[in-house]
């Protein structure tokens, strides 16, 4: 029998993994293991491993703890150390046919590193993007390059992963998994958020998720207060905010936000909120802001107008709904307008450039019945 062992370190790796983890689960020739590790198992975070444990895969699950509550330059390769030796030990105890990783968290190039010295082959999705603003630019290049089999969500980045030396016959472009979630998800009703987050949703939602943009060294606290100056000018607007990234300076980011949340009354944090009530939630906001990957990958769907501030997604492709904008609050602002005046319908009816059919179908398939050659040969371009 097949074992397949999936990585997932955050919650929003998982409500991208979540698809192709279950269809994979379904091959009866096929064993299907679960290495949960970094913000799933945080208090601080949510403890997102139960939103795993509630989709049936709680006897799947293998967890390794590697996150405390320090967060500096020391810490990331302390992290990375520990995730090595953590995939290590459960890949020489399950001894996997192959491993799949998601995007670009810096725990996952642990895993990736463990894989390669244990000659595993690794399936790796969302790669050849480029996000310019953050250190997880260069992780995910590095993961691609030491991955046997690719699952882009574009051709434009598919290209770009020939360009990096990849081998066409191993690059599968099936589409966007945030997308295809979006278009079969049965979500929940505005009256079962407002029981889970307690509040009405009776007014203008604004939906805010703003992370550290890490090769920005000690520009969080500029960044943030700029956003939340330019968030007090809009009155009897909800404005719902989600947990920063457990990445450098969020502590910054994250305390700005509770002080904002405590002189606003119709201002409200959540450290996690889960995939579902997460992408419920956005169905039915006005605008999305902040610099979160999934107000480029998952708003198109539903057609959000967003708001992506500064140069975390920088290098993305960027959909008809999405809304550049400067850190100044002027230009927060002036997005912020702009996008409110947006007409949803046509921008439902433009849809996702990342949308294709059977997506989470194909890559399990995929991943199960490809035969990858350890032996990579660089694919010169000239």
């Amino acid at each position: 029998m097949k074992k397949i062992l999936f990585i997932s370190s955050s919650r929003a790796d998982y409500g991208l993994l979540r698809n192709v983890i279950l269809e994979t689960k379904k091959d009866k020739k096929t064993r299907i293991f679960l290495l949960v590790t970094g913000s799933h198992l945080s208090k601080n975070f949510g403890s997102t491993i139960k939103e795993i444990e509630m989709d049936g895969l709680k006897r799947n699950i293998i967890k390794k703890k590697i996150l405390k509550n320090n967060f500096f330059e020391k810490d990331i390769s302390n992290y990375i150390s520990k995730m090595i030796t953590s995939t290590s030990n459960t890949i020489d105890n399950l001894k996997p046919e192959k491993i799949v990783i998601l995007g670009d968290r810096y725990e996952l190039i642990g895993c990736a590193i463990a894989a390669m010295s244990h000659r595993i082959p690794i399936a790796h999705l969302h790669g050849g993007e480029v996000t310019s603003g953050a250190i997880d630019d260069s992780i995910r290049h590095s993961i691609s390059k030491l991955s046997h089999l690719h699952f882009p969500i574009h051709d434009e980045y598919k290209k770009r992963l020939i360009q990096l030396g990849e081998n066409p016959k191993t690059i599968f472009n099936y589409g966007g998994l945030g997308a295809y979630s979006i278009k079969n998800t049965k979500f929940k009703s505005k009256l079962n958020l407002e029981k889970k987050l307690g509040i009405s949703l009776n007014k203008k939602i604004f939906l805010i998720t703003f992370h550290p943009t890490t090769l920005e060294k000690n520009e969080s606290r500029y960044q943030i207060t700029n956003l939340l100056s330019a968030l007090n000018e809009f009155k009897n607007i909800l404005k719902i905010f989600t947990s920063p990234n457990f990445d450098h300076e969020n502590r910054i980011i994250n305390n700005e936000i509770l002080n904002f949340t405590k002189k606003d009354r119709n201002a409200f944090f959540y450290s996690s909120l889960g995939h579902l009530d997460y992408i419920s939630l956005m169905k039915i906001s006005d605008v999305v802001i902040g610099n979160s990957s999934s107000g480029v990958l998952e708003t198109p769907s539903l057609g959000i107008p967003t708001i992506n501030i500064g140069n975390r997604q920088k290098g993305r492709i960027v959909p008809v709904n999405v809304i550049n904008s400067k850190y100044e609050k002027r230009f927060v602002i002036s997005s912020i307008k702009k996008a409110l005046k947006l007409n949803k319908k046509r921008l439902i009816k433009i849809g996702s450039p990342f949308y294709k059919k059977d997506t989470p179908k194909k890559i399990s398939q995929k991943i199960i019945s490809f035969k990858c050659n350890l032996k990579k040969n660089f694919q010169d371009l000239i």
